[in-house]
């Protein structure tokens, strides 16, 4: 019995000195002396359109978050604009110098918040890890300035991430924030809710005839993207949407109103931005782009 016990003990031992060498061979590994290690602007070039869907929904954070956000134009903004317009250039300047800060920013809070604990960034080449998570990534792809520190996770009490971006909606992901329970039953992991600030919002009522045809309530509501600090900003903002609704649509205007709301803040869309940046970028992307 003794002997099994030492051999138990050793055996333990063993895994967890191999497991702390590997831990800082890999990260050695991954670094190429050959193939400098990509900057966080470097893999930022590709701007995902996740992101760029944060500023239609979530503007005035977008706007508080991101200097230069002004310039950033949606496909909205570009309709019409003739190609060779310099603000097209200048935008996607604005839109690249915006994604850089959001992914720097969003790896930060998601390292600080401990998500890498129970959410690994490693699919592991064993056990079928692939079908579940994606496909194995090489040292190459994630030779790169967001992979320092190397987050693998400690444990997969929540699916690894290494291939989040683009897997579930902007929507999903802050309604995941808020209450992980709402969308993933059963989960375990916390509310959010300090990622999320209360103010005003301008909300349209239902057309009274769609709400009968629909089986909807009359007092029915939506949104107008935009949670404002205070209801002056707020009812400003009404006040824009109205000059912007054509005047043959006063009905339209009769059912906008301002009332209490919240919204995710400047970090939520950061970190929002990170995940859905994970597994977007590979090496290939390093061919043509200045280093």
């Amino acid at each position: 019995m003794d002997r099994f016990t030492s051999i138990l003990l050793a055996a333990g031992l063993g895994c967890f000195a191999l497991a702390f060498v590997l831990s800082g061979v890999y990260p050695w590994l991954i670094t190429d002396a050959r193939e400098p290690e990509a900057t966080i602007a470097e893999v930022a070039r590709r701007v995902t359109p996740e992101f760029k869907q944060l500023k239609e929904a979530y503007p005035v954070a977008f706007a508080a978050a991101f200097p230069g956000a002004d310039e950033c134009l949606t496909d909205k903004d570009l309709a019409g604009v003739p190609l060779d317009d310099p603000r097209r250039a200048r935008s996607e300047d604005a839109w690249r110098a915006a994604h850089t800060i959001a992914l720097r920013d969003g790896r930060d809070a998601y390292v600080a918040e401990a998500c890498w604990h129970c959410h690994s960034q490693y699919v592991r080449p064993v056990a079928n890890e692939a079908q579940r998570f994606g496909r194995v990534r090489s040292a190459a792809d994630d030779n790169n300035a967001l992979q320092r520190p190397v987050l693998w996770g400690t444990r997969r009490v929540g699916p690894d991430l290494t291939h989040e971006g683009g897997r579930r909606s902007n929507d999903w992901h802050v309604a995941h924030l808020r209450d992980p329970a709402s969308t993933s039953p059963g989960s375990i992991m916390p509310r959010y809710t300090w990622y999320f600030r209360d103010g005003w919002q301008v909300w349209r009522t239902i057309d009274p005839e769609l709400a009968e045809r629909e089986g909807l309530a009359p007092t029915t509501r939506y949104p107008i993207p935009g949670v404002y600090a205070t209801e002056a900003e707020a009812r400003s903002a009404l006040e824009r949407v109205r000059a912007e609704t054509p005047e043959n649509l006063h009905a339209e205007r009769d059912r906008l109103e301002v009332a209490p709301s919240s919204g995710p803040n400047e970090t939520a869309l950061a970190l929002l931005a990170y995940l859905q940046w994970l597994g977007t970028w590979d090496a290939s992307q390093r061919e043509g782009v200045p280093q």
